[in-house]
């Protein structure tokens, strides 16, 4: 097999691109920022980045959430949810699409350590439920 495995390509899944747009009504240094995103429909657009690596055989990828980072997107008592979101959508695209996906990286509330603890035990648990 002719496996290439990229270990950190970023992507935006939908449903947290959806709620990052929202917030991005009120912070115009994120809507520069999507306006920038949007010319790269990858990052956002699952289709156009599955279209994208069925050029290159055997090519997976360790997903990644793209920049900025959770703690800077929102404030320690709203990051806790958008950090949620962002694995959850992570983890439906990787569990839909493995051949293309086998794992992701998650993102944690780095500015809330207790809830990014949380989260962690949570997806752990998850993962060992899941055996």
């Amino acid at each position: 097999m002719n496996l290439k495995l990229d270990v950190f390509p970023h992507i935006f899944p939908q449903p947290f691109f959806e709620r990052v747009k929202t917030m991005a009504e009120q912070n115009p240094s994120l809507a520069g920022q999507i306006k920038r995103w949007l010319h790269i429909p990858v990052l956002w657009d699952l289709e156009a980045r599955l279209r994208m690596m069925d050029r290159f055989k055997g090519y997976k990828q360790i997903l990644t959430l793209s920049l900025p980072a959770i703690e800077f997107l929102a404030p320690r008592d709203k990051s806790p949810e958008l950090a949620m979101l962002a694995n959850d959508g992570m983890a439906e695209i990787v569990a839909k699409h493995p051949d293309y996906f086998p794992a992701f990286v998650a993102s944690l509330p780095m500015n809330n350590i207790p809830e990014a603890l949380r989260e962690t035990d949570l997806h752990q648990r998850e993962r060992a439920g899941a055996r």
